[in-house]
């Protein structure tokens, strides 16, 4: 089994994460990178607040195209009444 998928979905994280470090990585594809400050890479970030500031950490980089759609199972638990809509509340969705 890879240590993580292409796909934009929960169950693409990578797996040597922690609970808490993945519920703030995130799937970044090629519009992600170029609306979000800090996001330098296509492919699974993760975000740090430390202090004040928040910094974007490329953990796996992946080349231009290769991270897939968003699915459904990437939403967050917290809006369960969205049905298939996706609240990637750091990247905004292409």
């Amino acid at each position: 089994m890879a240590l993580w998928g292409l796909l934009d979905n929960e169950a693409s994280k990578p797996k040597y994460l922690n609970t808490a470090d993945k519920a703030e990585c995130y799937g970044a594809d090629t519009a992600e990178v170029g609306a979000t400050a800090g996001v330098n890479s296509e492919g699974w970030v993760l975000r740090k607040t430390v202090g004040s500031r928040t910094q974007f950490e490329t953990l796996v980089a992946m080349s231009s195209g290769s991270m897939g759609a968003d699915v459904a199972d990437f939403d967050h638990d917290s809006d369960a009444n969205t049905g298939n809509v996706d609240d990637d509340t750091v990247l905004s969705d292409s």
